[in-house]
């Protein structure tokens, strides 16, 4: 099994959307590992979206570093997971040509970093859920804003105006301009290279 899969376009735009918030626009998608991580590529080099993690990092300025860190034994064994993927192997899983393998539940959500807890799922359904499940705990932990830092300004109708005065009987005299300071504020406006090093079953 190749550790490395590309899919359509379409199929990453689907599983990214979910994906908006953490900053994956203005980077194309061009191959993932076996587990559905996501290797993108900008004019700045080249990222990692971790679907694990929920964490999108730039770790490459060309695809020759890339490769040589995916080839080390650490790569192999932090990024392509591949000693789970050896153990989901000889438990017979099979994958199709638009599947990765997914952790059911996610880890996130406390799951098992497990090859028991592995299942082929179609890519960008995986992705999209993934996005979907770290979106949602990131909202859940945003602390509420609290009411000590509420500062509410006084309601226009509160504030002290003069008193009206009885209608003289003579030609009124011009009144002066209301103070300024009563007056209430305006409102302002492809395709990755073969993978040298395919598992061995």
């Amino acid at each position: 099994m190749q550790m490395l899969r590309s899919f359509s376009p379409s199929a990453f735009a689907f599983g990214l959307a979910s994906w908006s918030w953490l900053g994956t626009h203005g980077k194309t998608p061009r191959f993932t590992t076996v587990f559905g991580d996501v290797f993108l590529e900008s004019l700045d080099g080249w990222w990692l979206l971790d679907t694990i993690e929920g964490t999108l990092t730039l770790r490459w300025t060309n695809i020759v570093d890339l490769y040589a860190e995916l080839d080390s034994d650490e790569g192999r064994e932090e990024i392509l997971l591949e000693d789970i993927l050896v153990e989901v192997l000889d438990r017979g899983v099979l994958l199709r040509d638009d599947e990765v393998l997914a952790f059911v539940p996610h880890p996130a959500a406390g799951g098992r970093l497990a090859a028991e807890s592995c299942s082929p799922l179609r890519f960008e359904l995986a992705l999209s859920l993934a996005g979907q499940v770290h979106g949602a705990l990131l909202a859940q932990a945003r602390p509420a804003p609290s009411p000590m830092l509420w500062d509410p300004q006084p309601e226009p109708a509160a504030q002290a105006w003069p008193a009206p005065s009885a209608p003289a009987l003579s030609a009124p005299a011009p009144s002066a301009p209301a103070p300024s300071a009563l007056a209430p504020a305006a409102a302002a406006p492809a395709t990755p290279a073969p993978f040298w090093h395919p598992v061995q079953r």
